[in-house]
């Protein structure tokens, strides 16, 4: 304990202050200086909370800080796929990677297609002016494909479609919507069951487009070929001719199955090309289903470009099997110079030798005065030699070229047919059109 005034003077110097005297404080102030007196010299201190009202503001801020960041992000997104969007749209046709849709002028989808040997990588899809194309499919492959906008006149609308694979032996194919019960389709090939409108029934894989015998399938195509399809509700599509085109349906999906391919199939490449099969096809659209077909017909179909003869309206064209079957005597029925169809049985009763039937025809080779009055004349004849025919025999020794030959050209390729089993005459060899050994074939080429 300090005993005098002086070290205690020393002990507590005595501090300026400015303003009022140390005499007068009170002694709240005198102690407050005496705690900041004795105060560490490391001491800091203590942060101040932010009261509980600003908790919901700060809140708030971050909140909307993450919202702004979200629609900047958002708005970048939408940007760049709405760039991706009108870089695949090409005027009423939606472009994606699974197939493409095209819709008409009232915004009503009348056509829908999906491809069934890959989708699209659409990010390798590019566009120049009206050509849209895409070089990669989703898993990597290279193909060849574009989609171009035509636009032939203001009520049709068209797009060229071609998917080419770059590597040969794969097989391209897409899948034709028929659409709901109320949209009618027409066209395609002759069946053994004819429906109009198209009515699909049960499964088909993809078979050759060409012609066959509608009596040994069900599923067989006939004579009467077509690769054009036209809907009710004003669209159309037309495969080219240098598609090696295949045909299926799916009658539960409602589809027709395009198909484009080299193997397991009697199409073969270009001399020279490898056998990468390309589908291409144009899809039309228009304001009404009259003027799209008319379009469609002047475009791809010819027609006649002469009036025929006045004695084909004139006269009229007979057919003698239809009511005299198979006992023809025109003489006794008094037939005009009109146009005659003999149907059946000119030649000898085998229908393999190709020589006329003397009985019916006596010396009709020197075709005297009776030839004229039976002018224009036809002669129906089968263009098939049966095996059993000595005729048939002799072309086989000659290797003449007379029959169409199986792929090794070595032999006739046989057919099976209602007067048994035959080879088909080839008119497209010199021999056969020319051969007088033949000669109801030479009446009908000349």
């Amino acid at each position: 304990m300090l005993q005098n005034p002086q070290e205690k003077s020393q002990a507590y110097p005595r501090r300026r202050r400015s303003g009022c005297y140390a005499g007068h404080q009170n002694p709240e102030a005198i102690a407050a200086a005496a705690m900041y007196t004795f105060l560490p010299d490391n001491f800091s201190p203590a942060k101040p909370k932010p009261s509980k009202e600003l908790k919901p503001l700060l809140g708030s801020a971050v909140l909307g800080l993450l919202l702004v960041l979200a629609a900047v992000v958002a708005w970048c997104y939408y940007s760049v796929s709405l760039r991706k969007a009108e870089r695949l749209r090409a005027e009423l046709l939606d472009l994606n990677a699974g197939g493409f849709s095209i819709r008409n002028q009232k915004a009503e989808q009348v056509f829908r297609l999906a491809f069934r040997s890959g989708a699209l990588d659409l990010d390798s899809c590019s566009r120049d002016g009206a050509l849209l194309g895409c070089s990669l499919t989703a898993d990597g492959r290279p193909l060849h494909f574009f989609i171009q906008t035509v636009r032939p006149k203001d009520t049709v609308m068209c797009y060229r479609v071609r998917w080419e694979e770059a590597a040969p032996g794969r097989a391209v194919e897409h899948a034709m919507f028929l659409g709901d019960a109320a949209a009618h389709w027409y066209g395609g090939a002759e069946m053994r069951t004819q429906h109009w409108p198209i009515r699909l029934e049960g499964q088909q894989e993809p078979q050759p487009f060409v012609t066959s015998d509608v009596y040994s399938s069900d599923a067989a195509f006939g004579g009467i070929l077509e690769r054009y399809w036209l809907s009710s509700r004003a669209a159309a599509i037309k495969v080219n001719d240098s598609v090696p085109f295949h045909l299926g349906w799916n009658s539960t999906e409602r589809s027709l199955r395009l198909q484009a391919r080299y193997h397991d199939t009697p199409y073969k490449p270009p001399t020279g090309s490898a056998a990468a099969p390309e589908l291409s096809y144009r899809v039309c659209v228009g304001s009404d289903v009259t003027s799209i077909h008319k379009y469609m017909v002047r475009r791809y179909f010819n027609k006649p470009s002469r009036v025929p003869a006045p004695e084909a309206f004139r006269d009229p064209i007979w057919s003698t099997w239809a009511l005299y079957g198979r006992a023809v005597d025109y003489a006794s029925h008094h037939f005009n110079s009109s146009h005659l169809g003999n149907r059946r049985h000119v030649t000898t009763p085998a229908m393999a030798t190709f020589d006329f039937d003397e009985v019916k025809f006596p010396n009709v080779m020197t075709c005297s005065a009776a030839c004229a009055t039976l002018a224009p004349f036809t002669l129906w004849v089968h263009p098939l030699s049966t095996t059993t025919s000595s005729r048939f025999a002799r072309a086989v020794e000659a290797r003449a070229g007379s029959f169409v030959r199986e792929p090794t050209g070595r032999l006739p390729a046989l057919v099976r047919w209602w007067n048994g089993i035959g080879a088909v005459l080839d008119f497209t060899h010199p021999k056969a059109r020319t051969s007088t050994s033949m000669p109801p074939i030479k009446w009908l080429l000349t």
